[in-house]
């Protein structure tokens, strides 16, 4: 696995950022024609995808800055150091800038539904760029999956730091393909909502069950990342906490709103 896909113009170019432009493009346009599908304001809704974009950009810098040491932040604020940005960073800042620009305009209703089928189907061209360049690296492994990287990339460093190669070593030790795993769930996620589209009383409702399950796999799946290892107490990563806590809740609003929606229906209808 190479983090250099080409080069452009004598500039080498790193394979996540090639990814992730692709992602932003197909996520973009799942959630365009979806807020078309669904008549809602066009000019509003290129806002708010505006608001989403910068906000996810900020918040995946910002949360992942979080996990790093002081010496490593510099290095990480290069324009041109895309790997290593968060996920879950992405998703909490995408929200907060979709929330403030829908303040800013006075828009009061969900937009979320949309963006639930959008999401997860970008979400697997980044998975992919995470894999090609080397970030978000899986334990170690001697199963047929396993996958090295190069001198100079996060796992090749991250394994000759605690000593398991030399630092002259061809590659790093072989390693679950982590992001493989969490783009395979995201592709049967994006199925999983797609067929669930307007089956539910409440607007934005399929946008709490993306959280729900997103958090809930998320929770599993970092049982399997090696790019950032457990707390030596034991115990869970403290952003499985948050995962599980969040999974948890938004399966119960999904459930405790969508009763009281039926409730209300049928005492109207009653």
């Amino acid at each position: 696995m190479q983090p250099i896909l080409f080069e452009l113009g004598g500039t080498p170019i790193e394979s996540y950022l090639v990814m992730t432009v692709i992602a932003w493009a197909v996520g973009g346009t799942v959630f365009y024609k979806e807020f078309k599908r669904l008549a809602w304001p066009l000019e509003t809704m290129l806002f708010v995808m505006a608001g989403c974009m910068f906000g996810a950009a900020i918040g995946s810098v910002i949360f992942s800055l979080l996990f790093l040491d002081w010496h490593e932040i510099g290095p990480r604020l290069r324009a041109t150091e895309f790997v290593g940005r968060t996920v879950i960073g992405g998703i909490i800042g995408g929200y907060v800038g979709v929330e403030l620009t829908k303040w800013r305009l006075g828009y009061k209703h969900s937009t979320g539904d949309a963006f639930a089928v959008a999401i997860p189907i970008g979400h697997v061209f980044g998975r992919i760029g995470c894999l090609l360049g080397g970030c978000c690296f899986g334990t170690l492994t001697d199963s047929a999956l396993g996958v090295t990287y190069p001198p100079g990339s996060p796992a090749f460093i991250a394994h000759a730091h605690a000593g398991l190669i030399d630092s002259t070593a061809a590659a790093s030790l072989a390693v679950h393909p982590a992001p493989l795993y969490d783009g395979l769930f995201d592709l049967l996620l994006f199925a999983v909502l797609w067929s669930l589209r307007d089956r539910f009383l409440v607007r934005g409702q399929l946008f709490r069950i993306y959280l729900a399950a997103y958090a809930g796999a998320r929770f599993i799946l970092e049982f399997g990342r090696g790019d950032f290892g457990f707390p030596d107490a034991g115990g869970p990563k403290p952003v499985q906490v948050l995962l599980l806590l969040a999974a948890i809740y938004y399966s119960v609003k999904v459930w405790w709103t969508e009763r009281r929606a039926q409730q209300t229906l049928e005492a109207a209808s009653a």
